[in-house]
């Protein structure tokens, strides 16, 4: 056997085939190594921690001053969760970034080469996401949950953890926010340019719903405003249940279907076009 044979047998490349356990850890150490990710991700837990403890703080202040109606009319879990209403817009466009961002950069390029089935990329931000939301939203959510009652308490406003459906309608919010934040994931895959997929989360967050109200209920506006994206947890977000939204069961089972959906197109577009 020759020298040469003998090589080119020693430093012959080893195939490595990309699992999901290196996407999943490639994924991570990207999320948190963007600055613009982290600073969406910081932003996003201010929002619901600040504004739920400022939104406690003037619903006390106009109580104490005479300017609130009555005191039957004060929703104190509202008050305190109004951050993650302006939060779940932040966790959308955290969700748009981190897949159109390296679209725009170029990096998805390789990404998608060391994993050329693509979908198991986009699975990975999916679950590196999902994860982050779920845990600091959590944290954030109740924080500001408990923070909000304490300066609503010294009205005697504020209900706790133990009260009828206050822990559901955390959990609630909670899903409400991991879920919205996949949806932005799934139009940045869509869209594939930020501004574009931000804008087009915005609208469908905080505009649609807004307008779908003026469609007649003859034209089924009622069913409509019903089964639109959030609409779909509206109750299941709330400690009072409102008939114009669907039950919680239904909803959330609504808003699974608009993630699948949603993420399905968004698997289909990566197969189908080009980088």
């Amino acid at each position: 056997m020759s020298a040469a044979t003998v090589g080119v047998q020693q430093y012959r490349p080893v195939e490595r085939r990309v699992t999901p356990a290196g996407l999943l850890r490639s994924e991570w150490v990207k999320f948190w190594s963007v600055r613009s990710v982290v600073v969406t991700m910081v932003a996003s837990v201010v929002a619901t921690v600040g504004l739920g403890v400022l939104f406690s703080l003037a619903a006390r202040s106009a109580l104490s001053s005479g300017g609130a109606p009555a005191e039957a009319a004060v929703d104190p879990f509202t008050f305190s969760t109004m951050g993650a209403q302006f939060a779940s817009l932040v966790v959308a466009s955290l969700g748009v970034i981190i897949i159109a961002g390296e679209f725009s950069t170029g990096m998805i390029r390789t990404s998608f080469a060391a994993a050329p089935g693509r979908v198991g990329v986009l699975l990975a931000k999916a679950a590196v996401l999902a994860v982050n939301v779920l845990v600091l939203q959590g944290l954030a959510v109740f924080a500001a949950f408990l923070l909000g009652q304490a300066v609503l308490d010294t009205r005697d406003l504020g209900v706790s953890l133990g009260d009828d459906h206050v822990l559901r309608a955390l959990v609630g919010t909670v899903v409400t926010l991991v879920g919205v934040s996949l949806i932005g994931l799934a139009v940045g895959a869509l869209l594939r340019n930020s501004a574009g997929a931000i804008v087009t989360v915005v609208a469908a967050l905080f505009v649609v719903p807004n307008l779908l109200g003026l469609v007649p209920d003859s034209w089924g506006g009622e069913e409509i405003n019903k089964f639109f994206l959030t609409n779909t947890v509206s109750n299941l977000s709330s400690v009072t249940a409102s008939p114009a939204y669907l039950d919680n069961g239904p909803g959330l089972a609504a808003f699974a279907g608009w993630v699948v959906v949603l993420g399905g197109l968004a698997v289909l577009a990566l197969r189908r076009r080009d980088v």
